[in-house]
């Protein structure tokens, strides 16, 4: 035991240094006794003695007489609590098993007809001569019943827990049901049976339960088994279109699940100005990639596709790609897509059009002298690409206090539809101002080489005309995350797909009954002039953060 220089004590390996810190240290210890831990490690006998029997006295410590006890069926073998052994060292008391002679018996009368007479009568003679057992068994009966309730969960149980079912209210009222519940509060399991009060035992039999429903389990392997389902079912009832795995270069698997309803694949297809977007927040181990542009037909902003990867690189974005139609490729499609500032979903979506070209021998219209087939993955990002402003002020945020204002405002003066009047002149001022700022204008310029024309719309070849009316943020995207991570975060792979699907449908219902009956799924319009209004709808999407 050693003490630093503020007067706190800690336990430290006699072999831990600077160079080797993978030995024990203890910190933090100003709640104990620190002079017990000093005995004990001086092995101080008298000392130790001395504690423990003052700690005897106080009802408490190694010298106090033992009461614990507990139940064949649970197969422990050493108490719960620190004893001295004969030796006098400290270890854990070893259970020994009750011997007695217990003269109780019991007599049970069953009718010979329970259906007419559905009671048993059990008479005990003589008292026990042992503590009554506890019930940590759960009757076969109402395993059979908590079995039924969840099942009916049905899809909900992949992501189902102990604390997540009694907050799912049809669950809560099969289970008022079952226990014919008539007070205020809501029933816990331990109503059911006080076995179920141990989340371990729940956690058990939940999953047993889950592989039953699930055999294949609620990660890749149970989306595969969902494709092949979904495959049987007619195409217009199809969401699950693909679970599959490529194998990346460097050896790495890659996998990939693409979800898209009938209504979403067409409003991917007509999409004209799309932006996209990844979330980390939703699936345990997986991100998810969206494509979500505006439907102003219907006021809504809608997602055209969802995409579970297990990658960020350019490589699995390319992977990523579906067959869709650029405008400077094929004459129409996309216009403009929207990201934020990832290199590798930039570049992939620059592989993608590379791909899609690489056999169109066709002169660009933007370049006439070269063929579309000839053009780089930065080519045809320079036609099309654009970065959200948003991300790029929050990232250059943290250089305000490191640059001059001068050079502050030439690095946020990047981002514009209109041209400099010296745009050599603003980078150099950018360069001299400190070596930060250097540092992040060859970001712009060398290493992610879409950055600049994705942002300043001179150094890009997309119509002033398209840069104007495409979206500025990604802030659609952002906002479909946070509405369907309502619906729940951290989920299995098979619960995200699958609540993902009810989120869709649901839009697509809104979708329907507004192009029949007229009615929106707000009560206010979603124009133009209502977003540029101060204040407006803010609180319903973005609350205030607390204090």
């Amino acid at each position: 035991m050693r003490t630093d220089k503020y007067n706190q004590r800690f336990i430290q390996c006699e072999h831990r240094s600077r160079a080797d810190q993978a030995h024990l240290i203890l910190w933090n210890l100003q709640e104990f006794n620190i002079n017990y831990l000093q005995a004990l490690l001086a092995h101080d006998i008298t000392a130790i003695v001395i504690h423990e029997e003052c700690a005897e006295h106080c009802g408490y410590g190694p010298l106090v007489p033992c009461d614990f006890v507990a139940s064949p069926v649970k197969h422990k073998q050493t108490c719960a609590r620190w004893h001295r052994n004969s030796a006098g060292m400290l270890e854990r008391g070893c259970l020994l098993k009750w011997e007695h002679d217990c003269q109780s018996k019991f007599n049970i009368f069953v009718p010979v007809n329970l259906v007419a007479v559905p009671r048993i009568a059990i008479v005990c003679h003589n008292p026990h001569s042992h503590p009554p057992p506890a019930p940590i068994k759960t009757p076969p009966l109402l395993i059979d019943l908590f079995r039924s309730l969840l099942m009916d969960m049905d899809w909900e149980l992949a992501d189902a827990t102990p604390r997540r079912i009694l907050c799912d209210s049809g669950f809560m009222r099969g289970l008022r049901m079952a226990l014919g519940w008539t007070l205020d509060r809501s029933p816990t399991l331990a109503d059911l049976h006080p076995s179920l009060v141990n989340l371990d035992h729940v956690h058990h039999l939940m999953y047993k339960f889950r592989h039953d429903k699930y055999p294949m389990g609620t990660g890749f392997q149970g989306a595969k088994l969902l494709v092949d389902k979904e495959n049987e079912l007619p195409r217009h009832a199809r969401y699950v279109r693909c679970a599959e795995t490529h194998t990346l270069p460097g050896g790495v698997d890659f996998r990939l699940i693409v979800c898209m309803s009938p209504l979403m694949s067409r409003h991917l297809l007509f999409a004209r100005r799309v932006s996209i977007d990844t979330s980390f927040k939703r699936l345990h181990g997986w991100q998810e990639f969206e494509i979500e542009a505006w439907d102003n037909n219907h006021i809504i902003a809608l997602t055209g596709a969802r995409a579970f990867i297990n990658s960020q690189s350019a490589q699995a974005h390319l992977d990523t790609g579906t067959p869709v139609s650029f405008k400077h490729i094929h004459g129409s499609g996309y216009e403009s897509v929207v990201a934020d500032a990832h290199m590798g979903q930039g570049l992939g979506l620059g592989m993608f059009c590379s791909e899609l070209s690489k056999n169109i021998k066709t002169p660009c219209i933007y370049e006439p002298h070269r063929k579309l087939c000839d053009l780089t993955p930065y080519d045809h990002l320079r036609r099309f690409y654009r970065l959200c402003i948003v991300h790029f002020k929050r990232n250059l945020q943290p250089l305000q206090s490191q640059v001059s204002k001068e050079v502050y405002n030439a690095m946020l003066s990047l981002s514009s539809s209109d041209a400099h009047p010296n745009f050599q002149r603003t980078l150099s001022v950018i360069r001299g101002g400190s070596q930060k700022a250097e540092a992040w204008l060859k970001d712009k310029l060398q290493t992610n080489k879409f950055a600049l024309p994705a942002l300043y719309r001179p150094a890009s070849f997309i119509p002033e005309d398209i840069w104007r009316a495409c979206p500025t943020t990604t802030n659609g995207n952002k906002q479909a995350h946070r509405n369907i991570n309502r619906d729940g975060v951290h989920l299995t792979l098979l619960g995200g797909i699958m609540r993902g699907r009810a989120f869709n449908d649901r839009a697509a219902q809104s979708i329907d009954v507004h192009a029949s009956l007229g009615i929106g799924c707000q009560s206010y319009v979603s124009d133009l002039e209502y977003t540029l209004t101060p204040g407006a709808g803010i609180i319903d999407y973005f609350p205030p953060p607390s204090r």
